[in-house]
């Protein structure tokens, strides 16, 4: 029988020379994919995911609802999907409330909701919202709102809560708002800004629809008003020269300088973090003036499925884009750049028939002014997991694990804070995350191609070593490689002839 191999066999002296160049390469294949740029600092939490929730640290959790803008300098944070104080082998949907203080940096649990082992006589016979993900939240001075969110087996509400932070007790404001306001349909994970005194929220979805109408809710009048709705929502609409985005949940949101902003999110009603699918996941950047309450395309291609382009770190350019994605983090710089962070989504790697998505941990920051993005910092592609070194130290051998569906904040000044997720902990386990992390937008370094004592101990230790064991081989080694023989370890006694082209014909 004669068998025709059409791959490739490695020469003796090509083994050789992959041997000696490992040492050389190996130490530099994370520069390939990591780049430091925004140095983050390990805060607090834990390194394993699913971790319970503790006196002064949240469980693990994702898709909470989070507003920082309190007049104490707290950043209150309520509900999401994963683990209170009670022992369970899976998560759970909460409706717990912390609070984390701007000036202590420490969390303390302000009511502990239903779904706990420390819940009092008191809070059990409260009226108290259902456990929920990825509600609508705003608050003007010390009352908090919440609208809507996704509950079990993703059943969507449509109800409206207020939470007092002096008093710690929710009210249901369904009967308080006015007969003659219509109101927003069941949803959760919309895009949410908190404006002066309203909640703006667009999109969101149910268990069957992605929507894409747009409302406003005063908080002083507790009001809504809806501001547009679009029939044809699966794509871009012009209507009398205005442009207004496909429906969409899961999009990143900022405001700055009175104009909202919006990028990406998710446009198909069936998509799972289970199945990966990139079917629908969008890169375009819009943003909203809410006085003449008109939309318009800032960046990005209108189409869903972009892949992550980017250039040199830290660099403006206008043919940068961040991978399409849902569920990322977002904040404001002093400056009124937009940052973002992370999410679901496509890396720099192409676009492949599969539509795997991974969890990103990628930095990068839109120039309000150059109108474009820059590359920050943390992976080029999705998956890694996170490096947890000692607390509190800015250190670029530090960095949070790809994740999802964040939790983030404005600290004092330029730093940032960003909280749990879904995704890759520390020991390379998926689950939910409750660590901290911050970050100093105003501080930027370069490090591409940074040599540490560590780094340079593994070049120089693997190189000896392997210049050793190549040596040791070839002393041992008598036998050429002369283009015909045989390898009855290898081919059992068959004879093969080595062909110029590198091919091989069994005979």
């Amino acid at each position: 029988m004669n068998f025709q191999f059409k791959e490739k066999i490695m020469t003796f002296n090509q083994v050789i020379i992959v041997l000696m160049l490992t040492p050389f390469v190996l130490p530099w294949s994370r520069c390939s994919f990591l780049v430091y740029s925004q140095e983050w600092s390990w805060r607090g939490g834990d390194e394993s995911a699913d971790q319970l929730a503790k006196q002064n640290q949240p469980g693990g959790r994702s898709g909470s609802s989070v507003w920082g803008q309190s007049q104490n300098g707290n950043v209150l944070i309520f509900g999401g999907s994963g683990f209170s104080d009670l022992s369970t082998d899976k998560p759970h949907l909460l409706n717990d409330v912390w609070l984390f203080s701007l000036k202590t940096s420490n969390f303390e649990l302000h009511h502990a909701g239903t779904l706990t082992s420390i819940s009092t006589t008191d809070t059990l016979q409260q009226i108290v919202p259902e456990g929920r993900k990825h509600a609508a939240m705003c608050g003007f001075k010390d009352v908090v709102y919440v609208f809507g969110g996704i509950s079990t087996s993703r059943d969507s509400l449509s109800d409206l809560w207020s939470y007092n932070l002096n008093l710690k007790t929710w009210s249901k404001l369904l009967d308080n708002i006015s007969h003659n306001s219509s109101a927003p349909s069941a949803r959760g994970h919309s895009a949410v800004w908190c404006y002066k005194s309203s909640m703006y929220i667009f999109g969101g979805i149910n268990d069957k629809t992605v929507f894409n109408d747009m409302w406003s809710f005063n908080l002083l009048t507790m009001e809504w008003k809806e501001l547009y709705r679009m029939t044809h929502s699966s794509e871009t609409v012009e209507t009398d020269g205005n442009t207004y985005p496909m429906m969409r949940n899961g999009a990143a949101t900022w405001v700055s300088d009175d104009t909202f902003y919006m990028f990406g999110g998710n446009t198909y009603s069936e998509f799972s973090y289970v199945l990966q699918q990139n079917i629908g996941l969008t890169s375009d950047l819009w943003k909203y003036n809410p006085g003449s309450n008109t939309w318009q395309l800032v960046h990005g291609p209108a189409l869903p499925g972009q892949h992550s382009v980017l250039n040199d770190i830290g660099t403006t350019v206008s043919s940068n884009i961040p991978g399409s994605r849902m569920g990322a983090a977002s904040w404001v710089d002093s400056k009124g750049h937009l940052w973002l962070f992370g999410g679901a989504g496509l890396d720099v790697s192409p676009i492949t028939s599969y539509h795997s998505t991974k969890l990103l941990a990628d930095v990068w920051r839109f120039h309000i002014g150059a109108q474009g993005w820059a590359f920050m910092g943390g992976s080029k592609v999705g998956d890694i997991v996170g490096m947890y070194k000692s607390l509190n130290e800015q250190k670029h051998t530090s960095y949070p694990g790809a994740r999802t569906e964040v939790m983030a904040w404005k600290g004092l000044h330029d730093v940032f804070y960003v909280l749990g997720g879904l995704g890759h902990d520390g020991k390379g386990y998926d689950g939910h995350l409750n660590d901290l992390w911050s970050v100093d937008c105003s501080n930027t370094v370069s490090m591409e191609h940074l040599i540490t004592p560590q780094s340079l101990f593994l070049f120089v230790g693997l190189g000896t070593t392997t210049l050793f064991l190549v040596m040791a081989i070839m002393l041992c080694t008598r036998r050429r490689w002369d283009g015909t023989g045989t390898d009855s370890k290898v081919l059992q006694g068959h004879n093969y002839n080595l062909l110029k082209n590198g091919d091989i014909d069994e005979i």
